[in-house]
């Protein structure tokens, strides 16, 4: 998710020629409900979200959260094929 404009997102995702769904989020409704905006956190002065990642079932129920208070931190792969593995462990409904 992000704070950029949809046709941002969508030329990011063309470049990447990425399957994964790009968030718009200009205002930051979501990033205000889900708590993760970073008022300022940008050199510029402009929000951003703090880094976070999260695992979603197909239920709608977060199941895994990665949230860094600093903008260079983000989940490493492992750490999330990891809380995949325990979800999936538990029948993919336990909390890893």
């Amino acid at each position: 998710m992000s704070v950029d404009p949809p046709s941002s997102s969508r030329r990011l995702k063309e470049r990447l020629e990425s399957q994964f769904t790009f968030l718009s989020d200009p205002e930051g409704v979501l990033l205000d409900g889900l708590g993760i905006r970073h008022r300022g956190g940008r050199n510029d002065g402009v929000d951003i979200a703090y880094p976070t990642a999260m695992l979603v079932d197909a239920d709608g129920i977060v199941r895994w959260v990665f949230q860094s208070d600093a903008y260079q931190e983000r989940a490493r792969a492992g750490q999330i094929f990891a809380a995949i593995a325990d979800l999936e462990g538990a029948g993919g409904r336990g909390s890893p």
